[in-house]
């Protein structure tokens, strides 16, 4: 049942007084909801909270984030839990070992040294670097005999990329019904962006204080002085890499999308012997590719372009030498966080830049992250039955057939897009799978096992060692994909607070973290639960028609389904919601609407079929749910619990990250933004035509 029945009289719940209580103190009815629904809705909510040490924002959803974390935590230091399969006992290795900071402090750089000479036979700007007995520096990195792929081995096994290109297993993006291995871009030390800016301001500040982390780390690590010259001319090659990558904003799968074979990708980029790098790093799995093996370029014009560059450093010593230098940066910065105290405190001017404040959160939940990204399944499981309501998970089953349902309806009212082509939208709504909670094989050990046999024996003594053996197992487990091919499996935690789409196997995920209260709740209103989840639900679902989703049939296949004339109307309505955005500023920065464009029509049209499949099963209950205290109607507290899963307290750092960087709008303009495309929602508040929450032009893609 999607919430619980209620008379017409108040509901007297403990969860209904809870709920009725938080919703006003999170409000400010000093503040009109026609002219800022976000500070009306949230006001209360920001003054009410604080920024807890260690973030530069703290949030609804954050809050949420937190609680789950302290379920790990709890969960890993319990020594007396009766858990004995391998991940698990995995898992609390891996924790000690991160909290045991002393041991860490004692060895102090030993183990980074240790794996620099192990690796890369040593570094050759610090005076352990030098050759072996019998060669020199010369002969190490003389063009033409030179040999990079040796050098990117060690990279890929325990990074899983390199600064060339990233290596993925997924479908392809053609015929979903196969796995390919993919290429995508490189990895830097910063975001593209950072590289791309680094003259203004935003950006300068940040990139100047990296660049200086990068020197006095390497002077602490004994290169001299005199060999400084040397780090800088890392940054300036990561810059001429970050120039060879795409924009994000400006990225077209269809027109960067190329699928060639392993024996194509030798003439395409003949810098790397690519053969012996599969092999490599295919080994542990006992698995061989074939020349005639597909491979998917996901930037091709770019990937050729770094290959190119590539070429030109391999023409000289000097080029060669730089090159080395940031295979070797490449693993120490990866690796900074496993560092004593010394190292993060030298990087705390860069942090600072980066983030807006100092950074020093407890070490538990540095430990906690740490453990989360290799062993999530075991903590989602231990999650799913301690922690997770199964009314949840029947409820919001429930409530993705309604919205699936509303969302197929309201084609019906999309002028732009052509009938045929409303008939095949529908089709792909029909087809559209969705996982809720868990996978059904959670609790099967024996295949859990299996995942972790890529594992090797973790020691609470060695967090360094620790650190790389699980990495490395994560990047095999990457490599696993092409062999099992499962379309449907879980690719995040069962336990984190969020949802995502699948283009490729048009397949929707909601796991069991998100299904939590204030999102979900069976015992408060309906109003309340289709703007928390629902929304969330429709979000999803919306996914699969924005402008990258658009591109995808309803098997997942990337082909031109639309009629020009319905992609032509599609684009044009976009373009309406990019400049909208882009319109809006904070901090005297404006939006990127066009980085923003799938994520605002996945809000707007998640919100749209949410409140439509809410209307319709409203009218199925007579009875409705009355929270004490609240005047609010139904259709009111809809929107209002809507807007208050984006409440937000943020540094002004954290607001241009966002800005800059995410892919998200910014929250505060995530709820106008959308809410003021609804003419549902100026009907509830009877706002003015022309209003600030009202205004008379409206975007609408779905």
């Amino acid at each position: 049942m999607l919430t619980k029945v209620f008379t017409n009289n108040p509901c007297l719940e403990p969860t209904c007084i809870k709920v009725a209580s938080e919703i006003l103190s999170n409000m400010d009815t000093s503040v009109s909801p026609c002219d800022d629904f976000f500070a009306y809705s949230c006001n209360g909510w920001i003054k009410q909270n604080y920024i807890p040490q260690g973030h530069n924002s703290w949030s609804v959803m954050r809050k949420l984030s937190k609680y789950d974390e302290h379920f790990t935590k709890e969960l890993l230091e319990n020594r007396s839990h009766t858990d004995n399969s391998r991940g698990f006992t995995l898992a609390q290795i891996y924790y000690n070992s991160c909290m045991n900071e002393s041991l860490i402090e004692s060895r102090r750089l030993t183990p980074l040294y240790d794996y620099i000479k192990k690796i890369f036979n040593g570094w050759l700007l610090l005076p352990s670097g030098n050759p072996a007995a019998g060669e020199t520096n010369a002969d190490r990195f003389r063009p033409g005999t030179f040999d990079l792929t040796d050098m990117y081995l060690p990279l890929l096994k325990y990074l899983g990329a390199t600064p060339l290109c990233r290596i993925l297993v997924g479908q392809d993006q053609m015929n979903s019904s196969r796995f390919v291995i993919d290429l995508t871009e490189g990895y830097l030390s910063l975001q593209r962006e950072y590289y791309v800016n680094d003259s203004y301001p935003a950006y300068s500040k940040k990139t100047e204080a990296f660049r200086r982390f990068m020197r006095n780390y390497s002077l602490l690590l004994g290169v001299p002085k005199s060999s400084l010259h040397e780090v800088d001319k890392i940054y300036e090659f990561e810059k001429q890499i970050a120039l060879r990558t795409e924009d994000r904003s400006e990225r077209d799968p269809e027109k960067n999308y190329e699928l060639i074979t392993l024996q194509n990708l030798s003439s395409i980029c003949p810098v790397l012997n690519w053969t012996k790098l599969f092999d490599y790093i295919y080994a542990p799995l006992n698995f061989k590719l074939s020349q005639d093996q597909v491979i998917a370029l996901h930037d091709r014009t770019f990937f050729r372009e770094r290959c190119a560059l590539y070429e030109e450093y391999l023409k000289t010593a000097d080029g060669i030498r730089t090159l080395h230098n940031t295979a070797v940066w490449n693993f120490m910065w990866r690796t900074v966080p496993r560092m004593p105290k010394e190292v993060n405190e030298m990087l705390e001017e860069y942090r600072e830049a980066e983030l807006g404040l100092k950074v020093d959160p407890d070490r538990w939940q540095i430990c906690v992250n740490e453990v989360q990204v290799p062993f999530g399944m075991v903590i989602g499981r231990h999650f799913v039955h301690e922690r997770f309501n199964q009314k949840s998970k029947e409820a919001a089953t429930e409530m993705i057939t309604e919205i699936k349902t509303a969302f197929k309806e309201n084609f019906a009212s999309v002028e732009w897009m052509q009938e045929a082509d409303k008939l095949k939208a529908i089709e792909k709504v029909d087809s559209m799978k969705a996982s809720v909670g868990y996978p059904q094989n959670i609790d099967n050990i024996t295949e859990e096992n299996k995942a972790f046999s890529y594992f090797v024996d973790l020691n609470e003594s060695t967090y360094f060692e620790n650190a790389l053996y699980c990495s490395e197992a994560l990047f095999l487990d990457i490599l696993r994909e092409l062999i099992i091919q499962d379309p449907d499996r879980w690719s995040l935690p069962v336990h984190i607070v969020n949802a995502f789409y699948k283009e490729n196997s048009n397949h929707i995920f909601f796991p069991a973290g998100i299904l939590q209260s204030p999102l979900y709740h069976h015992e408060q209103p309906l109003s309340l639960n289709f703007g928390g989840i629902g929304m969330v639900v429709g979000h999803e679902i919306t996914h699969a028609f924005d402008q990258h989703g658009a591109k995808f049939d309803a098997k997942g296949n990337m082909r031109d389904w639309w009629s020009a004339e319905t992609l032509s109307a599609f684009e044009k309505n976009s373009q309406c919601m990019i400049d909208q955005y882009s319109n809006y500023s904070i901090l005297n920065t404006s939006l990127n609407g066009k980085m923003t464009l799938g994520e605002n029509i996945a809000d707007n049209g998640g919100l749209k079929a949410a409140y439509k499949a809410f209307k319709k099963l409203e009218a199925k209950y007579s009875d409705k749910p009355i929270l004490p205290g609240l005047k609010f109607t139904p259709d009111q507290l809809f929107f209002i619990g809507f807007a208050q899963l984006w409440c937000i307290k943020s540094l002004p750092q954290s607001i241009l990250n966002t800005v800059l960087f995410d892919v998200h709008t910014v929250e505060q303009y995530r709820v106008i933004g959308t809410i003021t495309n609804s003419n549902e929602f100026a009907k509830v508040f009877n706002c003015p035509a022309g209003s600030p929450m009202n205004p008379v032009k409206k975007c609408h893609v779905w």
